[in-house]
C-alpha cells in the first residue's frame, strides 16, 4: 500500500485529553476555539490556517507519528482512517473551549522515545519543532516498527524508567493546576518591558536547539533596526537567517507603533543574512480586545498577544524543569 508519513504535534499540557479522544477515533488539534476557525469555512485566525496542510494532505492509510502520546515519553503511531479533508469535523470541546479540529484516525501502537531500536533518521525527524511535517524519508524505519513488535520491546535501565515515570507525573500535575497562568501573571507583575526581553531570550534559548543563536539586540541602536531579540538560524554556504522580535508591555489596546518598529528589521539584511520572520510580542494586551483584521500578519508581521505568550511560557517552563520539549 502506498502511503505517506507525517509528524504531528499536540498540546503537551493536554496529553490525557488527546489520549482519550484518540481512543474514540478522534485526533484533535488546537487553534480551534471559534466557529469561524472551521477549516471547511475558515474566515479568521492565522493560527488556525496552519492546520490547512493537515486538512489537505493527509489521506486514508497515511501514518502520523505523534510525540507525547499516549504518555510523555512515548510516540504514537497513528493511521488516518479517512482522507482528512473528507472525514474532518469541527466541534469545540465544551470544557476546554478549544481543540475544535477533529481528524479521523486510530492508534496502531506506540514506542518509547528511549527505545534503542529506533533508527537515527527517525530520531532526528522527531526533533522537528513544527506542528506538522513530512516524514516520508523515514518510511522504512517507521514500517519496521509497525510490522515487527519485537522492536518495540526495549530493555531500559532503572534510571530511565524512574525518569519516565517522573516526567509523566510532572507533566500531568502541571496540566491539572493553574501553574502556567499563575507563572504568566507573576512575570507581568515583576518584569518591566526590558526585563521581559532578557527573560524571553533566556527562555527561548531553552526551547531551541543548538546552534541556533538567540540574543538581545535592544538598547540605543534599536532605533535603527527595530529589533529587541534576534534569533539566528544557520544556513548553507555561510548564509544565515533571522527571526526578529519586538517586545512591548502594552496594556489595553495596542497601537501599530510596534509593527512599524519591527519593520525596520530589514536593517539586518545583507548578502549573507536574511530576515525571514518578524514578531511583535505584547505581554499584557489580550487578543480578544482587538479586532481580528487589525493585527494579523500585517506586512509579514505576526502579533503574539497575552494568550499566545502564555502558551510560549508553557514551552519555556518544560525546558527549565527538564522536560524535553519535542
Amino acid at each position: 500500500m502506498s502511503r505517506n508519513y507525517w509528524g504531528y504535534r499536540i498540546d503537551k499540557t493536554k496529553i490525557d485529553f488527546f489520549r482519550q479522544e484518540l481512543a474514540e477515533g478522534k485526533l484533535r488539534q488546537g487553534w480551534g476555539w471559534d466557529d469561524e476557525q472551521n477549516l471547511r469555512q475558515l474566515t479568521m485566525d492565522s493560527g488556525a490556517r496552519r492546520n490547512l496542510p493537515i486538512f489537505r494532505k493527509v489521506k486514508k492509510g497515511d501514518i502520523l507519528l505523534v510525540p507525547r502520546l499516549p504518555t510523555w515519553n512515548e510516540v504514537a503511531i497513528v493511521e488516518a482512517t479517512q482522507d482528512f479533508d473528507e472525514g474532518y469535523d469541527f466541534f469545540i470541546h465544551p470544557e476546554l473551549e478549544d481543540f475544535g479540529h477533529i481528524f479521523p484516525a486510530r492508534l496502531i501502537k506506540s514506542f518509547n522515545r528511549t527505545n534503542t531500536n529506533v533508527l537515527g533518521d527517525l530520531r532526528a525527524s522527531l526533533k522537528q519543532v513544527n506542528r506538522f511535517w513530512n516524514m516520508s524519508h523515514c518510511k522504512d524505519s517507521i514500517e519496521a516498527l509497525i510490522n515487527h513488535d519485537e522492536l518495540l520491546i526495549d530493555s531500559i535501565g532503572f534510571s530511565n524508567r524512574f525518569n519516565n515515570l517522573l516526567t509523566d507525573n510532572i507533566s500531568k500535575s502541571l496540566e491539572q493546576t493553574n501553574f502556567y497562568n499563575s507563572f504568566y501573571q507573576q512575570m507581568n507583575k515583576q518584569f518591566s518591558n526590558e526585563e521581559w526581553e532578557y527573560a524571553l531570550v533566556e527562555g527561548i534559548r531553552k526551547i531551541l536547539p543548538e546552534p541556533i543563536l538567540v540574543e538581545r539586540t535592544g538598547g540605543p541602536a534599536e532605533k535603527d533596526h527595530g529589533t529587541d531579540i534576534l534569533i539566528t538560524l544557520p544556513g548553507l554556504l555561510g548564509k544565515s537567517y533571522g527571526i526578529a522580535i519586538q517586545v512591548k508591555d502594552y496594556r489595553g489596546l495596542m497601537s501599530d507603533g510596534a509593527i512599524k518598529q519591527i519593520q525596520k528589521a530589514d536593517y539586518w539584511n545583507n548578502e549573507n543574512f536574511t530576515v525571514i520572520d518578524k514578531y511583535v510580542i505584547v505581554t499584557c494586551c489580550l487578543e480578544d480586545d482587538h479586532p481580528e483584521e487589525d493585527f494579523k500578519d500585517i506586512d509579514g508581521v505576526t502579533v503574539l498577544f497575552a494568550e499566545q505568550l502564555e502558551s510560549l511560557l508553557k514551552d519555556i517552563t518544560t525546558g527549565f524543569i527538564g522536560l524535553d520539549r519535542n
